[in-house]
């Protein structure tokens, strides 16, 4: 009692400070009253329900998110943009405005324009990366999950993953929380469609849940079509009140034509454009992936055990400078144990775990004569293992206090077998391994605020994209990238207001970068010392109530992020800027709503960034103004309208990364990827 005159201040502060997501604590509903569908239906064990996510993001000691699906769907739900364009710490860069994005936190995989490196992607508690860490966007389906959590950085250790971005998990519905139906529709500018169509249930001791969804769009850009058809559900089993299997199926086809970069001159005169040569070859990514998974969940009193399998299949058909012909299958296993039994008497959380992935993939690449295949050019089996064990343990000193310790132990192997031979064996392979401690602290200061701060080490094995041939070799002399991170938070929320605010730190060694050799040769080559330093913040803020009629409200919704990655005293470039992304983002709407109906113009700005090492050559900042409005009822019948780029402003989200050299930047590379211009969407969804 006799600090209670030290919590009540920082309380007071941190309550009416609220300008930090919508994601924590209260859930203000800014897009509408969200429709919750009740039933009698038990809770699932082998996986979480958006309440659950949420009170156990409670026990991060770190930046962590959890998005209701619901949160995102008042709007068109297409994009990674879409689903995670409010999340503080997040950023996600569409490429021309399709499902292939460039996704970074903290600044990982900062010069990733394509694919994704540095986070793990999973569905359900698996992963979506493939077993070198690679990652692919178009396995999701938006509209067909239940909430998403994000965990930032070493806060994903939960994953088993100590990547420098921590972990996305996709988490789709089961019979025991889906409605009974849930139908779906939303269309508009550059020709795009998209449909979904939804059911789930529970018979007894089992329960089931599936969905069917298709989309497509012709795109903002020239040679920019993008198709999708999905199938995804589940299938559950209750074998006592304690055991429980799930079986997770998934099945989709995507088909995506790459307009490609444009120069600055091309980029000004017609942003609508397609590069030249992505024309005359038929540049595109097309793949099937087929997906299975089983876990097995078994409690018992404070216990709970966690086991499973999946298999992931890929067919990759990708003409790009060659046409790559990849064929892949993943194998992963998981197990996790968790309790929440006390030590001699104080609250104790402990969990421990292991994920293991091997990876098969044969790699074909031809010559490109107009998209089709022609003259092999190398062939090679790729062998990716990755083994991560885990645990962390969460002791509460008291009510208010918790101290939380953590390890991960990972290793890596890359093989690359050689079936080409023409210019000789190039066949090698490297091995990684490392342990990465974790230390952090809660405090609870009071009901509705917490204050933590954590140090970790993060670790990433670099994936074949980044050990391709050099100089007709597997490179064998590439590092992993590791670093250490501080990070200092809060996070909370009451009826009117939730806020999260991050500050970190992160001493990286080498990093994983590209780099121009001369003569058309690029490579992956680490760099010595590099620095991320960032702001993660978000709030929704009631401002007022009962304005213009009764019980109607204003609510403000915003996200900031802030980060400055650049080199670290180094001998060529001294401290500048890492090329990629930018310093500033920002992002505010102010919802109106009433009984169902809300009104909600906003705002997106971005700021500039490097596009060189030497930071010569700058892509412009840019602010695009937005507008949605839309109606839900009670029952669950809800339509939106929206328009993006109200002003038609032209703007490159993301760019690529010009040659390094430190005199001499071509201001005329093909570096530029428009986003979309004006546009106009609208949906409508009934769910019962």
């Amino acid at each position: 009692m006799k600090n209670t005159h030290v919590f009540r201040p920082i309380c007071l502060v941190a309550s009416l400070a609220a300008l930090l997501p919508h994601t924590y604590g209260a859930d203000p509903k800014p897009a509408a009253e969200v429709v919750t569908v009740t039933t009698n239906r038990d809770a699932p064990l082998t996986t979480s329900t958006t309440a659950q996510a949420k009170a156990d993001l409670a026990t991060v000691p770190g930046g962590a998110s959890v998005v209701d699906t619901t949160s995102y769907q008042a709007g068109r739900a297409s994009t990674y943009r879409d689903m995670l364009g409010w999340t503080p710490g997040v950023t996600v860069q569409p490429r021309f405005g399709a499902e292939e994005s460039r996704l970074s936190i903290r600044g990982s995989g900062v010069q990733r324009t394509f694919h994704m490196r540095g986070i793990m992607l999973l569905q359900d508690g698996f992963a979506l990366n493939q077993a070198d860490g690679a990652g692919d966007f178009q396995a999701i389906e938006p509209s067909a999950l239940e909430h998403i959590d994000i965990y930032r950085g070493a806060n994903a250790l939960q994953y088993g993953s100590a990547t420098l971005g921590g972990a996305i998990n996709f988490v789709s519905p089961t019979g025991r929380t889906a409605p009974l139906a849930d139908l779906r529709f939303e269309g508009g500018s550059f020709g795009y469609v998209r449909g979904l169509a939804a059911t789930g249930g529970q018979i007894g001791d089992a329960d089931y849940y599936i969905s069917a969804s298709g989309f497509r769009q012709d795109g903002y850009r020239d040679h920019s079509e993008q198709a999708a058809v999905r199938v995804s559900g589940n299938l559950g089993y209750r074998f006592t009140d304690n055991v429980e299997n799930r079986l997770y199926y998934s099945l989709s086809n995507s088909e995506s034509e790459l307009p490609g970069n444009l120069t600055k001159t091309e980029y000004e005169a017609n942003d609508r454009q397609a590069a030249l040569g992505n024309k005359t070859g038929d540049q595109k990514r097309d793949y099937p992936l087929y997906r299975l998974a089983d876990v097995l969940a078994v409690t018992w009193g404070t216990e709970k055990i966690e086991v499973g399998l999946s298999w992931t299949n890929k067919d990759l058909f990708h003409p790009i400078f060659q046409v790559i012909d990849q064929y892949s299958e993943d194998f992963a296993g998981m197990a996790r144990f968790v309790s929440a039994a006390p030590i001699a008497g104080f609250a104790n959380r402990f969990t421990v775990g292991i994920n293991s992935a091997i990876g098969y993939t044969n790699d074909d690449r031809f010559t490109n004569v107009g998209g089709q295949p022609t003259v092999l050019q190398s062939s090679a089996d790729l062998t990716a293992t990755t083994t991560n064990l885990y645990a962390e343990d969460q002791f509460h000193l008291n009510t208010s206090w918790a101290v939380i310790l953590g390890l991960q132990l990972t290793k890596a192997e890359r093989e690359y077998d050689d079936q080409f031979l023409t210019n000789g064996d190039q066949s090698g392979s490297v091995d990684y391994d490392a342990a990465n401690p974790k230390f952090g602290i809660l405090w609870q200061a009071c009901k509705e605020t917490q204050v933590y701060a954590n140090i970790s080490r993060s670790y990433e094995p670099p994936s074949f994209g980044e050990l391709g041939l050099v100089n007709n070799a597997f490179p064998t002399d590439l590092q992993a990238q590791s670093a250490w991170t501080a990070e200092l938070g809060t996070r909370g929320g009451n009826s009117d207001a939730s806020w999260e605010l991050s500050l970190y730190h992160a001493w990286v060694h080498d990093e994983l970068l590209s780099y121009d050799l001369g003569g058309g040769n690029q490579r992956t080559i680490n760099a010595d010392k590099t620095t991320h330093l960032g702001v993660e913040a978000g709030a929704d803020i009631t401002l007022i109530k009962n304005t213009l009629v009764k019980d109607d409200s204003f609510i403000l919704r915003q996200v900031y992020n802030w980060g400055r990655f650049t080199f670290d005293s180094d001998p060529v470039y001294g401290n500048n800027q890492l090329p990629g992304l930018p310093e500033h983002a920002y992002r505010v709407e102010l919802v109106w709503s009433y009984h169902g109906w809300y009104v909600a113009p906003g705002l997106e700005w971005q700021s500039g960034f490097a596009m060189n090492y030497a930071n010569t050559v700058e892509n412009d900042s840019f602010a695009l103004l937005g507008a949605r409005a839309g109606y839900q009822t009670a029952k669950g019948f809800s339509i939106y309208i929206e328009g993006r780029n109200l002003t038609d402003q032209r703007h490159s989200p993301t760019t690529g990364i010009a040659n390094p050299s430190p005199v001499v930047a071509d201001a005329n590379e093909a570096l530029y990827l428009p986003g979309d211009g004006l546009s106009v969407y609208s949906g409508v969804q009934w769910i019962y």
